[in-house]
């Protein structure tokens, strides 16, 4: 498949590595040379030193005969433009990042598909899904939504005064009824153990659930974590993120604070929110933490365009004995770092962005998700071709070639979301969660990649 990137930061240049390693023909235009060169010299792919919005740049990059073309630079108007260009040109799958609203909220005689889009990725919206999941469920290790979120992943602790503790799989099937959940992953003490019907969960466990959406309030009562509101949010922030986050929160919430280091963006967030507190507040000064009795606050989420004040405000919250910190932060290094020092959630916006728009990507064959932190394990979505070897074979019959080391986590079937068992059979066009170590991404593609 042809595919053309144009904007080559953080999301195009990790694009352009997904895919290509992928064996896609990859074109990337990219006006910053030195940036160019960088990946030249990095990646097996075309380079266009060139504006997005130039036409004469996507010329060069072939867009004529491109499949694909995935429009990702900072600026959402030469995004547009490229989509049109696209359009005009017969590409069939165009995708557009898209950060402002104006162009996807109550936006009144604005077609984005006739201006050439047929899929929009919208990065705030994504984050703030993402943030949302970590706070309906407190506690929660490990989170993400699939499938236009009708497929939830949620990563848990188990605790003695769970329904699940000291019971064996089969028997927590038992519970659960007719709400299908596979418990795909058991860690403990650091290491996976199989997650066959006989094993028992026991307190200190992590396990990694996968579940339909109309599960959720099952998974819920078997972890006896019962859906409630908390007492008070604080949101920390001077972007736009910040304000329609606390937004989101007030139905998960009794208070929501937002605390704006600055004064003029605070001015404006007064004016937009209603029944939210707004505070001209400095997080990383602890004397304006006290001001908003920081300690009373079940989470704090830092939000600022700035994310080492982000790290550092977290920090000193949960310093203050705040339940829940989540920060969101650009720059992957120093994860482990963080994580060490007491911080419970780090939000990777462009890591979120990333994975949307590989999700939104159905036409490839194998495209993974994401690595879960729980267990180092990878994600993948396959769409199952006729001549793939796993074609026709209900999954006791690729029990051995699986080697105990492959599990399908769901199916996705004209829609339908399948949570597989012994004698599920994996049908030509499904399309099918699997996860894997990455040692044995190798025999993942094997096994799923259509035959000679």
């Amino acid at each position: 498949m042809k595919i053309v990137i144009v904007g080559a930061g953080m999301v195009g240049y990790s694009l352009a590595k997904h895919f290509s390693g992928l064996d896609h023909n990859i074109t990337v235009i990219e006006k910053d040379k030195a940036l160019c060169e960088e990946i030249k010299s990095k990646l097996d792919v075309f380079v266009v030193e060139g504006k997005g919005s130039s036409p004469a740049a996507l010329d060069e990059a072939g867009i004529s005969s491109a499949d694909l073309v995935i429009a990702v630079t900072p600026s959402d108007e030469t995004n547009l433009l490229v989509c049109n260009f696209a359009m005009q040109n017969g590409v069939k799958k165009r995708i557009a990042r898209i950060k402002s609203n104006i162009y996807t909220t109550n936006a009144e005689n604005v077609s984005l598909e006739r201006m050439g889009v047929t899929t929009v990725i919208e990065p705030e919206r994504e984050v703030m899904k993402h943030i949302l999941q970590y706070v309906e469920l407190p506690d929660v290790l490990e989170t993400a939504n699939f499938q236009s979120d009708n497929i939830y992943l949620r990563s848990y602790r188990v605790t003695e005064d769970m329904l699940i503790a000291h019971k064996t799989l089969s028997e927590i099937r038992q519970l659960a009824e007719n709400a299908p959940i596979l418990f795909v992953v058991i860690v403990r003490e650091g290491k996976s153990l199989p997650p066959t019907g006989t094993q028992k969960l026991l307190p200190g466990d992590e396990i990694v659930a996968i579940m339909p959406k109309e599960s959720f309030k099952t998974f819920r009562f078997l972890i006896n974590r019962k859906a409630s509101k908390m007492k008070k949010i604080v949101v920390s922030g001077d972007s736009l993120t910040a304000i329609h986050l606390a937004e989101a929160l007030q139905p998960l919430c009794e208070q929501v604070i937002l605390a704006d280091p600055n004064m003029e963006h605070g001015r404006m967030a007064a004016t937009m929110l209603n029944g939210i507190d707004v505070f001209h507040i400095d997080c990383t000064n602890s004397d304006m933490l006290e001001e908003i009795n920081i300690s009373q606050a079940d989470c704090f989420i830092a939000a600022s365009k700035h994310q080492e004040d982000n790290i550092m405000s977290c920090l000193m919250a949960k310093a203050e004995g705040v339940g829940v910190v989540i920060a969101l932060r650009d720059d992957i290094r120093y994860k482990r770092l963080f994580t060490s020092l007491g911080m419970d959630h780090i939000i990777y916006p462009q890591e979120i962005t990333l994975n949307a728009i590989i999700e939104k990507i159905q036409i490839v064959s194998i495209s993974a998700h994401l690595r879960l932190k729980t267990a180092g394990i990878e994600i993948i979505r396959v769409r199952i071709r006729k001549d793939s070897p796993v074609s026709g074979k209900s999954l006791q019959e690729l029990d051995r070639p699986f080697k105990k080391s492959i599990i399908i986590g769901c199916i996705i079937r004209k829609n339908a979301v399948i949570i597989p068992q012994g004698d599920t059979v994996i049908e030509a066009d499904d399309e099918v969660m699997v996860l894997s170590s990455k040692k044995n991404i190798a025999l993942v593609n094997k096994l799923f990649k259509p035959g000679d």
